[in-house]
């Protein structure tokens, strides 16, 4: 959709609801006062208009019409949207391309995770075979429950599987989802008569995969569902993949039933890399980042990541927190460039520095043991509260103002950038019971920040006509201020 219709759209019924909806499934034009939506379906277009007609008229009128009324009228054309299904008979978020699909095209519809770009090691090996047996074996493949701590690579692992499936089975249905997800669209759809199209969404699929599937704790009534949606796929024959953080017997409040079908398929604990994985994964994502770093930064860096979570400064070797890890000492070399070298290459000092270490040449144990972060959390919750002009407590409520929607996302990015905290302690600052909507936030303020997107309403007044990543950029050079 046009930039600023799709800002404004969003200020309307939530950015959840315009990706889910429209994104890639719309196409926009104007003619003479009038706003065209085109789309691939009748049923489609008649889905829109009774659902959010109105809400498109008055963001059309705000972005084209400077306030007065725009006509829209949808426009049903399938040859506009050559990679999508007819979606006249199932829900369109299910693909079944009619033509092989490119790889680009499963690379961008399941995200960078592939199989290429797993790295292996004693810790994940089984986990890698089992997902590679569900994306290419022929015949029955039996249910397989992944299950490890946060960053361990569970969510790359059924991705990837899903994208290699999908490359060699071209019209197969395909779904990833997670139990969050699940969870309210099942409750959307009781809520709107709509539990026999719930249930074609998720049980019409050759292969599924539920990520966060500790999320169904104490949710009987979606348990319940998602039970006889598992039987109904296992009696189809279809592929099934889970993810959790926990085990299953482990996860609270699970029912007995629940947790026997899990337990019936492969059950497979990822855990965390040891050392040599550490090191090839702290050179393969700075090389991924255009990074070179010094042979003493990365050891320094694989040392670190050999305390487990819950010490001081250890985060137990998680893909994600290295990944945040890299961002920091990426923020701290743009904002500092005096520590990198000539050659832009990030040395042992840039790296203490970025993780708050001393100026010891060489950290021994009781240097580890004074290890702490350099930025906490709860300061940059204060610095962008400042910045924006919002309250905390906005932040920690329900409120879905544009500007207090920017401070939790600008929270939730900062945090991954400057910080090692992770996606659950970055939730927890926010006040949110789940990560995975700060995880949303997160990678869509990346998507924003991208494309090089300038907010146009909703911020102070000494942010007007700047990006998202200029005021990221000022509130972070705060942080660091009030940090040092």
């Amino acid at each position: 959709m046009v930039a600023n219709l799709r800002r404004r759209l969003a200020e309307h019924i939530g950015d959840d609801d315009v990706e889910r909806y429209f994104d890639g499934q719309t196409r926009v034009s104007v003619r003479d006062d009038r706003l065209e939506l085109t789309v691939a379906s009748g049923l489609l277009a008649k889905l829109l208009d009774t659902k959010y007609g109105s809400s498109i008229r008055r963001a059309a009128g705000d972005t084209l019409g400077h306030g007065r009324p725009i006509e829209v009228l949808f426009r049903v054309d399938r040859a506009a949207f050559p990679g999508q299904a007819d979606v006249s008979d199932r829900p369109s978020d299910i693909r079944r391309p009619a033509a092989p699909a490119s790889p680009q095209r499963s690379q961008a519809q399941f995200g960078r995770f592939t199989f290429a770009n797993f790295l292996t090691g004693k810790s994940n090996r089984l986990a890698h075979a089992a997902a590679l047996r569900v994306a290419d074996a022929d015949g029955y493949v039996a249910p397989v429950f992944i299950h490890g701590a946060c960053g361990m690579g569970k969510t790359h692992l059924l991705q990837a599987a899903l994208h290699r499936y999908q490359e060699s089975h071209p019209n197969a249905a395909v779904r990833y989802t997670t139990g969050e997800a699940f969870t309210n669209d099942f409750v959307a759809a009781l809520k709107a008569s709509r539990v026999e199209a719930f249930r074609r969404s998720y049980r019409r699929v050759d292969l599924i995969a539920i990520d966060d599937v500790h999320f169904f704790g104490s949710k009987e009534a979606t348990q319940a569902e998602l039970l006889h949606t598992l039987d109904t796929l296992a009696l189809e024959g279809a592929r099934i993949m889970l993810a959790s953080d926990e085990h299953p017997r482990e996860i609270r409040k699970l029912s007995e039933r629940l947790s026997s079908r899990f337990m019936g398929g492969v059950v497979i604990r990822v855990d965390p890399p040891d050392r040599d994985l550490r090191e090839r994964l702290v050179k393969h994502l700075a090389a991924r980042r255009g990074m070179q770093i010094e042979d003493a930064a990365v050891a320094l860096l694989v040392s670190r990541t050999e305390r487990t979570i819950g010490t001081l400064g250890g985060f137990g070797g998680s893909v994600r927190e290295i990944e945040g890890t890299l961002n920091q000492i990426d923020a701290v070399q743009r904002l500092l460039p005096e520590l990198a070298s000539t050659q832009g290459v990030v040395g042992l000092m840039l790296v203490k520095r970025a993780l708050g270490i001393g100026d010891q040449a060489v950290p021994d144990a009781a240097a580890e043991t004074r290890v702490r972060r350099p930025v906490g959390g709860d300061v940059i919750l204060a610095e962008v509260c400042k910045a924006l002009q919002v309250e905390i407590t906005d932040v920690h409520g329900k409120g879905r103002h544009p500007r207090v929607v920017l401070a939790r996302a600008m929270v939730a990015y900062l945090c991954r950038t400057l910080t090692t905290l992770s996606f659950p302690e970055i939730a927890g600052i926010i006040r949110r019971t789940n990560h995975s909507t700060v995880i949303t936030a997160f990678r869509r303020f990346e998507r924003q920040m991208a494309e090089g997107e300038v907010p146009t309403g909703g911020i102070p007044e000494c942010f007007a006509g700047r990006s998202l990543r200029e005021i990221a950029e000022h509130i972070a050079k705060e942080v660091a201020r009030s940090s040092s």
